[in-house]
């Protein structure tokens, strides 16, 4: 009986083992290829993706001690991978471009003087983000106006603010993605606080065939101003 006590011990011993392992791998593989592009539906895809790793790592570990460690760190990779994908709301693909299929110029002096449609304001700042993500054939060459941090991750621009979780948001601020043709050298992301006039467009990516892979929704920059101060930096809605 004292045997197979022991022998129980040591079994769920090696689980716990396998599971640090696993929980290891994943917080170790994170930034092992660089984030792309993102798009509305891969944030969410990617939640799901964690949640349906951490079950098929725990089905394994019940399933059988004596492959478990093999089994954890596969799990835990595959884990990591949907985690990093789901926190930077990203496909991974190298060698891949994009396409931002509007002329800014041609654009700025066809809509010179034309009011915005809409205007983002301190409230519902990540309530009308998300909108414009979920909804956007409803939103779709809509002139826009926003403030927010100047943020650049790589070489993608976006506008944003400090606040909750954002299904579609990237690198822990709620915020959208422009594009400019204007020199932005001279702000600092995650400080600088701007302004940002445009219109909302889809792009397209493409893989390393160059075939079309995704679309993905930004704000075509009309104009892009440094404010003096910064504004509400923290949002709640």
């Amino acid at each position: 009986m004292k045997n197979y006590l022991d022998g129980k011990v040591k079994i769920l011993l090696l689980i716990l083992c396998c599971v640090l392992v696993a929980s290891g791998t994943a917080a170790c593989s994170q930034g092992r290829r660089k984030p792309l592009h993102k798009a509305g539906s891969t944030a969410a895809s990617g939640t799901d993706q964690v949640a349906s790793a951490g079950a098929e790592t725990g089905a394994d570990a019940a399933a059988s001690a004596g492959s478990m460690q093999d089994g954890a760190s596969a799990a835990g990779t595959s884990q990591a991978d949907a985690l990093i994908s789901a926190l930077a709301g990203a496909s991974f693909q190298e060698d891949a471009r994009d396409e931002y299929p509007y002329d800014i110029a041609s654009d700025r002096k066809k809509l010179k003087g034309v009011k915005a449609d809409i205007i983002v304001g301190d409230d519902l700042y990540m309530t009308q983000i998300n909108d414009w993500f979920t909804n956007f054939k409803d939103y779709e060459g809509k002139k826009v106006e926003i403030e927010g941090y100047y943020i650049k991750f790589d070489k993608y621009t976006f506008v944003g603010r400090n606040g909750p979780t954002c299904p579609y948001c990237t690198g822990g601020y709620v915020d959208f993605e422009f594009k400019s043709d204007q020199d932005l050298s001279a702000l600092t992301s995650g400080k600088s606080w701007i302004s940002v006039t445009g219109v909302l467009r889809q792009g397209y990516s493409y893989d390393s065939t160059g075939k079309k892979s995704s679309a993905f929704y930004y704000i075509e920059a009309l104009d892009v101003t440094k404010m003096a101060k910064v504004g509400v930096s923290t949002i709640y809605d």
